[in-house]
């Protein structure tokens, strides 16, 4: 026969995960499902905005968008504009005849899960290749990304993390008290 310690820990464990099944992190995240200009393009004039589109709803939160030309120079102007599951970044007009140029991008998803990549696209034939290299078609480069969105944002956790520490934390405190107030009962 369960004891009332053995009864109260196993109610106070069911309610904690009951609590903290909500909280825990969609398997599915958002994505990204169409640019303009498309990774890897080749276009005959540079663009006047880059856009993202996502298979869900973003946050208007922690977005970023960065595109700079083959010599590390930021092409962008104006604000990132998002809208729903989109985001548009203006660019500054002209441009060069023969240019490679890098995107860099970060936004939140409704669910709140950060998502980053980065691609290239060429104007004309493109820049002469750079002792650096760029990464291949459509290629998801996570570390320079994130690099970048760390620069951005620093400091940023996900919710659904400081959801499930905090609830554990909870738990044992809660689980502490119970067995203090059950030990003084019996003595």
């Amino acid at each position: 026969m369960p004891t009332p310690t053995t009864r109260h820990a196993a109610a106070l464990l069911t309610a904690g995960a009951l609590t903290l099944l909500p909280l825990l992190p969609a398997s599915a995240h958002d994505e990204l499902t169409a640019v303009s200009p498309e990774p890897g393009s080749v276009l005959s004039t540079a663009p006047e905005e880059l856009e993202l589109t996502f298979s869900g709803e973003i946050m208007d939160i922690g977005h970023q968008v960065q595109v700079t030309d083959s010599e590390g120079r930021s092409v962008t102007e104006g604000p990132l504009e998002p809208e729903g599951n989109r985001v548009v970044q203006p660019l500054a007009e002209g441009g060069a005849e023969d240019e490679t140029y890098r995107v860099v991008w970060r936004v939140v998803s409704g669910d709140g899960h950060p998502i980053e990549g980065t691609f290239s696209y060429d104007v004309g034939s493109g820049a002469e290749p750079s002792a650096e290299p760029t990464p291949a078609e459509g290629e998801d480069t996570v570390a320079s990304a994130q690099d970048t969105a760390d620069r951005a944002s620093s400091g940023d956790v996900p919710l659904w993390l400081v959801a499930v520490v905090g609830g554990a934390v909870a738990l044992a405190v809660l689980g502490l008290v119970s067995l203090v107030s059950n030990r003084r009962r019996k003595g």
